[in-house]
């Protein structure tokens, strides 16, 4: 879990269902230049985690990916959405 009292959120980039998950990406202020990702199965937080807001599009590009990865148990989606393609990952799970 994330240490929320060091968060400072500043507005709501998206927010989407791909099936039965919500994904939901907040700008944040601090810390700056990353963002909050919260994807959720009904009233149910599946994963949060701070992504670099630059690449929160790859996690709406790759929701279907992330959707079926969940579905199995699996961060194989989040690493695909992720990949700077080269070899890293800002995926931090």
């Amino acid at each position: 879990m994330l240490d929320r009292s060091k968060l400072i959120e500043e507005k709501v980039a998206f927010e989407f269902n791909d099936g039965e998950y919500t994904f939901k990406a907040t700008y944040l202020e601090e810390p700056k230049g990353d963002s909050l990702i919260e994807i959720t199965k009904g009233e149910e937080l599946v994963k949060e985690f701070l992504f670099p807001s630059y690449k929160i599009w790859n996690i709406a590009a790759h929701s279907s990916d992330i959707v079926e990865g969940l579905r199995k148990e699996s961060d194989a989606g989040l690493r695909v959405a992720g990949s700077d393609g080269l070899g890293g990952n800002f995926y931090p799970g």
